[in-house]
């Protein structure tokens, strides 16, 4: 019996719309494969929009909520709804939404890493943006550093408005305060063209004097960048995916396991305007890009200490002084980072695999390390990351 036809309502995501959306084409795809949606209403994220929602004759909808009114009307709806916003922290309706604390960790650690030091935070306010400022910032804390924030102007900052020249001029004022080699981390990429351009202004090379990445990507945004932007990856894929499978149950009559997920990252992708070191000790800086390079393979300290040229007491203590860490930490560190990239792909190797391919021994050596770095063996480790419930602190 062939599948009953569902008309889905669409509110603030370009699906009817000819838009370089990664959401939108998502949600598309996995409704072509479902095979029996039909679209019949889309409009911008307003008040207006999710009060006409309650008139149009639909059997389920997906929408973005972006304020407490928009939630407040969005509540009215009697058909049922998938909100794929991050914007409100408690939406008040079923939530499918990217894991934004996690990307401001990936940023920090990805910054860290590279040998980073004096950083720059560029925020708007409201919506997700604490989220992710609050784990960027929490992070790199952790290590002994603090940053310098910009807090941008927006009174409307869900929609996109350009910057005005007395904005461009006190930026360019602060950011010529970050003395190179520095790390500017933009909480969201909408503006990443003009503060890119400012910081040319401010005399500021991309990347030789400061790197720029943004936590969040926006395909729209990539093409205008003087520079192309690095970026924290969300998983538009797995995100709709859910999206669509809960709405489905939602209009099939069924209750939500959860109603609130949050769908982990893919990592960070790294382009031009990050690619490059702050590493003032180039044999730290030549060990780091050997481990990065070969942490897959069945390499030691020694491996490290012949490859540098130099005796293990020097090299430990030039890694103290550069990141904090030994090189044996840090190889830990790359290896654990690597299965768990293995974890969350699409489908996940076996362990035994995993383990081969992260340069250890055996399965349980892999458990063993992997639960004294993360505290979860990784099993749970990825499940936890697959369905993890927001903090609501």
């Amino acid at each position: 019996m062939k599948n009953k036809t569902r008309r889905i309502a669409v509110v603030g995501l370009p699906m009817l719309q000819s838009v370089n959306n990664l959401g939108s084409v998502a949600i598309a795809n996995y409704a072509e494969r479902r095979g029996n949606w039909r679209f019949v209403f889309g409009a911008e994220a307003t008040v207006e929009a999710f009060q006409f929602l309650r008139k149009v004759d639909c059997d389920g909808a997906i929408v973005r909520i972006l304020s407490p009114a928009m939630k407040r009307e969005a509540m009215k709806v009697r058909v049922p709804l998938i909100n794929v916003s991050s914007w409100l922290n408690e939406p008040g309706v079923p939530t499918v939404r990217p894991d934004y604390k996690n990307c401001g960790r990936l940023v920090a650690d990805y910054l860290l890493e590279k040998g980073f030091r004096r950083f720059g935070c560029v925020i708007v306010p409201g919506g997700c943006i604490p989220r992710r400022c609050k784990m960027f910032l929490e992070t790199i804390q952790e290590r002994g550093f603090n940053a310098s924030l910009f807090k941008l102007s927006n009174p409307k900052p869900f929609l996109r408005q350009p910057i005005s020249p007395q904005e461009r001029k006190r930026f360019i004022e602060w950011i010529r305060c970050l003395q190179p080699p520095a790390a500017l981390v933009l909480m969201d990429d909408w503006d990443a063209p003009a503060l890119m351009n400012a910081c040319r202004g401010a005399g500021q090379e991309i990347p030789r004097d400061l790197v720029v990445i943004s936590i969040g990507i926006h395909s729209e945004t990539l093409a205008s960048c003087p520079v192309p932007l690095s970026a924290v990856q969300e998983d538009h894929e797995t995100q709709m995916q859910l999206v669509v499978e809960n709405l489905e149950q939602l209009m099939s009559g069924r209750r939500l396991a959860e109603n609130l997920i949050e769908v982990p990252p893919l990592g960070v992708f790294e382009r031009a305007s990050t690619a490059t070191l702050a590493i003032t000790d180039r044999v730290v800086a030549r060990a780091l890009e050997f481990i990065r390079a070969h942490r897959g393979e069945p390499i030691n300290v020694v491996t490290i200490v012949d490859k540098v040229g130099i005796s293990r007491a020097t090299l430990d203590r030039r890694f103290r002084d550069e990141i904090g860490q030994t090189p044996h930490d840090y190889l830990i560190q790359q290896r654990i980072r690597l299965a768990q990239e293995m974890l969350l792909a699409k489908p996940a190797p076996t362990l035994n695999k995993i383990s081969i391919a992260c340069g250890f021994t055996n399965r349980r050596r892999l458990n063993m390390v992997f639960k004294q770095v993360t505290g979860l063996l990784p099993a749970p480790w990825r499940n936890a990351q697959i369905r993890s419930p927001v903090d609501q602190k």
